[in-house]
């Protein structure tokens, strides 16, 4: 096919079938002796079937969603449900995508890549951000910070009775896990609500001063911990009879036996 011109991937495809039909398979194979498609009918029932699902070569990582609820890849920027602001989770980039799981791993968000050379670009869906329905976003903000402890449920309500941005300063602490550890957000807000400072700038300080930033990868394997802990809670795994192991001895015993006097064609009678 050197020096022909192809109009489409499915015309380079189709000509390179009719290459083969017409060409390869019917001519003797140099080293063989043979026709490929003589070898193949004498092969096929001997090969196995390809799994029914195609292998998944997309790319697989872990990102932090950040205080805006978007994810960072190559320099730009994809949105997620607001909710998810300070978690770590799972993205699978294809070839043309970008799609975001849940910590159920199930989709979240999917977006189109931004073509590579592109960069600072935000992919933003409506369906992604708060929106209007006030009520429902301190709902969902509450929730979130009843997993930091009684004393994060009380941060969070000071912090809406005195801030006029309450909501907005809210999110932005939940955005401050991208770079600390749980653990530490949850003593700065401790003490934020000890000396009654109420403000996201006073934790942030806070955070500042006493706690270290976490590397991506001790975020990672802190996650994939807990995630770990979770499946081992739903599954439980019990010990397995002894007897299950019976057949294996007693092939790996036959098989021993059938070898016995069999000459390895070594001089050496110690071999």
């Amino acid at each position: 096919m050197n020096g022909r011109t192809f109009t489409s991937l499915e015309h380079l495809n189709e000509m390179a079938v009719r290459w083969l039909a017409e060409t390869a398979d019917v001519r003797i194979h140099r080293e063989t002796k043979r026709r490929p498609m003589d070898l193949f009918e004498e092969e096929k029932p001997h090969l196995l079937a390809l799994p029914a699902q195609p292998y998944d070569t997309a790319h697989v990582l872990y990102r932090t969603v950040d205080a805006d609820g978007h994810i960072a890849y190559q320099q730009n920027f994809y949105s997620v449900p607001w909710q998810h602001i300070g978690e770590l989770l799972p993205v699978r980039v294809t070839e043309k995508e970008l799609i975001v799981y849940g910590p159920d791993v199930k989709e979240i968000a999917r977006h189109e890549l931004y073509p590579s050379g592109n960069t600072a670009q935000r992919r933003s869906l409506p369906a992604h951000s708060p929106g209007r329905d006030h009520l429902q976003k301190r709902e969902l903000l509450q929730q979130r910070f009843a997993e930091f402890g009684a004393e994060g449920v009380r941060f969070f309500d000071e912090l809406l009775r005195s801030r006029r941005n309450g909501k907005d300063e809210a999110v932005r602490v939940l955005g401050l896990l991208t770079v600390y550890r749980r653990e530490d957000l949850v003593r700065a807000l401790e003490r934020a609500v000890r000396y009654r400072a109420f403000s996201w700038s006073a934790v942030e300080r806070i955070l500042a001063a006493q706690a270290k930033p976490r590397s991506t990868m001790e975020a990672l394997t802190i996650e994939a911990r807990e995630q770990l802990n979770e499946i081992l809670r739903q599954i439980p795994l019990d010990t397995r009879p002894t007897a299950e192991y019976q057949a294996l001895l007693e092939e790996t015993t036959e098989g021993d036996a059938s070898h016995e006097g069999e000459d390895d064609g070594s001089d050496d009678p110690t071999a």
